[in-house]
């Protein structure tokens, strides 16, 4: 098949800088029709600043960006839009308060004469969620109902209705697994082989290879290479990706001590049908929590911290009474640090010393007066301990990459001393530097003595980081697996059913 030429979206010498850093240096890149192509590098790359400069979001300093062989000025995403380029961000857009139809049809609604086609709109609506393995969920049902794997999915459905020359995806992939994810990849195959030009951003490299046509690659602003994907193995992508060879090696983790210091007896989250659970953690010690997405991991993860109610069950910390209440649980010592950091673990729009601080304010106050000082120097002494990359205190959160946004958000809670520290997908979203740096803090905790939970969607994260894992499915324990050459084939089949 002949490859055409032509470019459907791309920059010519785009330069962008903010103060203090330049974000993109000189950077061209061209998408072609009917091709998938991977944009990929470390968190703070530039590859966000460039998705933006290519959907109007943001305009170059200095180049152009190109739409169907064309240099445009785009002004605004309500431009870029009109041109045909659709992202669908990493941030989730749905409304969670209108339905699945509605949020599907936004601003794409169809009429007949001044009035909506509703009959029409709700084949179409069918139409898209079958394609992106939806079909199974009611277009009439509100979006802050679903999972966020599910909702995920409807923004994809959206993208799928308009039918775009151009589809920009920020990893899609994120919060998905299974039989979603493969779905995600057939739509994605199927709208490539349709003639659209389809930008592909994801941290799962197992994904390149799986999807893309051609391949580029940024490090600190700048192109470090492009070509087809058949010149990329793994441990290229790396290499450039972060200018070193990296490997992610699973050290033993620390040996833990024998009494048991959080207990968790016949605990079920309200509102769940499933078994009760049982979890006993030693202090140092680390237990994965492993299972499909819907398994219930989270939702344990939750009511365990207070941010769910318990049907029936008792939390128990040295042998003390846990309340089910999520201030009772952080005053208990246990804190969570949640799925979706930028909605539930972080005001993006405060500085990392705000944030850093929200959880001890008492400690950076005199009288109900903060005192800028004491909590620059809380930041300052978590910055060290966690080495988390910033401009300095007065940055704004949401300047920061996906890695340090999250060091920030361990940093908060380990102001306020805990005992116990839940992790729900700790790097999901972060680049393979950043995730080794993550793991790095994990088993530093854990050789402190602190009792360590984290759930995970990544088989090698979460047997490489744990102690020993706990299986999860229809929100019920279903196996326990320990530390081997095994553990991930034994997760799987108890995590699909297929165990014996």
């Amino acid at each position: 098949m002949t490859v055409s030429q032509r470019t459907a979206l791309g920059a010519r010498e785009v330069t962008k800088s903010f103060p203090g850093v330049r974000a993109l240096d000189n950077v061209s890149f061209a998408c072609r029709p009917g091709r998938v192509h991977a944009l990929l590098g470390e968190n703070g790359a530039g590859k966000s600043t460039l998705v933006r400069i290519l959907t109007g979001d943001q305009s170059p300093d200095t180049g152009t960006v190109v739409v169907d062989d064309v240099e445009v000025a785009l002004g605004s995403p309500r431009e870029a839009l009109a041109h045909g380029v659709v992202p669908v961000y990493q941030e989730l857009t749905v409304l969670p308060e209108m339905t699945v139809l509605d949020n599907v049809m936004l601003g794409q609604e169809v009429r007949r004469r001044r009035w909506l086609d509703s009959r029409r709109q709700l084949d179409v609506v069918r139409e898209a969620l079958e394609r992106v393995s939806l079909g199974e969920v009611s277009p009439t049902t509100l979006a802050g109902d679903l999972s966020l794997a599910n909702q995920q999915l409807v923004e994809i459905a959206r993208a799928v209705v308009r039918r775009s020359p151009v589809l920009i995806l920020d990893e899609p992939s994120a919060v998905l697994s299974g039989d979603k994810l493969e779905a995600l990849h057939d739509v994605v195959r199927t709208i490539a082989a349709s003639g659209t030009a389809v930008v592909y951003i994801t941290h799962l490299l197992e994904e390149v290879h799986e999807l893309a046509d051609d391949v580029t690659i940024l490090r600190d602003g700048a192109v470090v290479s492009t070509g087809p994907v058949a010149k990329y193995d793994t441990d290229r992508i790396v290499r450039e990706m972060v200018g070193r060879q990296v490997e992610q090696v699973f050290p033993d983790p620390p040996d833990h001590g024998a009494a048991v210091m959080l207990r968790v007896s016949s605990l079920v989250p309200r509102g769940s049908d499933a078994a009760p659970v049982d979890l006993d953690v030693r202090a140092g010690e680390i237990v994965g929590l492993a299972g499909l997405v819907g398994s219930g991991r989270s939702r344990f993860l939750r009511t365990l911290a207070g941010a769910r109610k318990r049907a029936t069950g008792t939390v128990e910390l040295d042998g003390d009474t846990v309340k089910a209440s999520i201030n009772a649980t952080i005053d208990a010592g246990v804190v969570l640090v949640p799925e979706e950091r930028k909605r539930d673990g972080l005001v993006l729009d405060l500085t990392v010393s705000d944030n850093t601080t929200l959880t001890s304010l008492g400690a950076v106050s005199t009288w109900g007066l903060l005192r800028t000082q004491r909590e620059e120097n809380a930041f300052a002494e978590e910055r060290e301990r966690l080495d988390i990359k910033t401009a300095g205190p007065r940055q704004l959160t949401r300047q920061l990459s996906g890695g340090n946004q999250q060091k920030i958000v361990i940093a908060k809670w380990l102001q306020v001393s805990p005992r116990v520290l839940l992790l729900d997908e700790p790097t999901r979203g972060v680049d393979i530097g950043a995730k080794n740096e993550i793991y790095r803090i994990i088993r530093e905790l854990a050789a402190e003595g602190m009792a360590i939970v984290i759930a995970s969607s990544e088989l090698a994260e979460v047997v490489g980081l744990a102690h020993r894992v706990l299986v999860f499915r229809d929100g019920a324990v279903v196996g326990e697996v320990g530390r081997n050459t095994e553990s991930s084939e034994k997760i799987m089949h108890l995590a699909l059913g297929t165990a014996s």
